[in-house]
């Protein structure tokens, strides 16, 4: 085998061989950490919001109160994609690999090799994490890491039409515009420390709904990449507020942490589009519903397609695996975010 895709016709040679699959672990829905799940049947699924009543007034003795309504919100829509796999092996090939009585692969090897299942849940958990990556511009190109693929524009626009990290976030009665982008003092997207941390926390509890009240979002979950210096930082710091003492504390008889403990969520390093191990992001995981932050909206789970013979061709073995869903974002009031470099707004 010289490590390229035509290489693999040269074990069918009739050789005494071992054959060991040399791919990754099985990959695990990981995008469902953080997304919401919609089943939908039909192509486009359409979000859109309505804001309920303001606060109530008081008024004098046989005055008329003024009248209030809800209002509508924004809307987003959702169109479904094709995620797909296709797998081409020679009749040859697939001949005195699988179905010979010679055949020196065995079942189990077979499906690890050819797991197009796999394939699609790997590109899931790659367009998700790219969506949390790159969601300070509008919209990005995506291409799978291996590069055997089309280049796709994908949105990061929100329900209120910004992209999902933004400093001016308009609000549906056109208050006061808000930011989901963390500042430490004034340090836009600054790196994980205990003060980025308080100070993520410190300005999401100023996030007002639609009608300026407030949300009081519990911003208990933190997202970064697995084994990075913010991820392991993390641990220290959650370990310490654990412990009931404030990091960095130096002060003996002030050392009781001045903020709630955290979940972290570790995401595959990718690389490529994914996320840098400076990016960190915190959200509501009891908030993880339709009505706010990441949807994951499905019209057809992962399948294999019925294998077929490319008869009118070179008759190769060809395999297709599908799936029909979306991701996407929506209301991004629950989620807060750094890119870790200090400047990014």
């Amino acid at each position: 085998m010289d490590g390229y895709l035509n290489g693999y016709a040269t074990i069918v040679n009739n050789v005494m061989k071992h054959i060991i699959p040399r791919v990754s672990t099985d990959e695990f829905k990981e995008y469902l950490k953080y997304m919401n799940k919609i089943e939908h049947n039909e192509r486009i699924y359409t979000d859109t919001g309505i804001t309920g009543l303001g606060m109530a007034e008081i008024i004098p003795d046989g005055a008329i109160a003024a009248s209030d309504a809800p209002i509508q919100g924004f809307t987003k829509n959702y169109t479904q994609v094709l995620f797909t796999k296709k797998v081409r092996i020679s009749y040859l090939s697939n001949y005195f690999l699988f179905d010979s009585p010679a055949a020196k692969i065995k079942a189990e090897v077979k499906k690890k090799v050819i797991d197009g299942l796999k394939a699609i849940e790997q590109s899931k958990s790659y367009l998700g994490q790219s969506l949390l990556a790159n969601g300070w511009g509008t919209s990005f190109v995506w291409v799978p890491l291996n590069v055997v693929g089309n280049p796709t524009l994908v949105s990061t626009l929100g329900a209120d039409n910004v992209s999902y990290w933004d400093t001016a976030h308009p609000r549906e009665d056109g208050g006061a515009t808000w930011s989901n982008v963390i500042v430490d003092g004034l340090t836009p997207s600054p790196v994980f420390s205990y003060s980025a941390l308080l100070a993520a926390r410190r300005q999401g509890s100023l996030i007002k709904d639609g009608r300026g009240n407030p949300m009081m979002i519990d911003f208990n979950t933190l997202i970064c990449r697995k084994g990075s210096n913010t991820a392991q930082l993390a641990k220290s710091i959650k370990a310490t507020i654990d412990k009931g003492i404030a990091p960095n504390q130096t002060n003996i008889f002030n050392n009781a942490p001045a903020t709630e403990t955290f979940e972290i969520v570790e995401l595959a390093p990718w690389g490529g589009l994914g996320l840098t191990g400076t990016m960190f992001f915190l959200t509501d995981r009891n908030m993880k519903n339709e009505d706010y932050g990441f949807q994951y909206i499905e019209a057809m789970a992962s399948k294999a397609e019925p294998v077929f013979y490319d008869a009118p061709g070179n008759q190769d073995f060809v395999s297709n695996f599908n799936s029909v869903a979306i991701m996407g974002g929506s209301n991004m009031q629950t989620w807060m975010a750094s890119a870790g470099d200090g400047v990014t707004t």
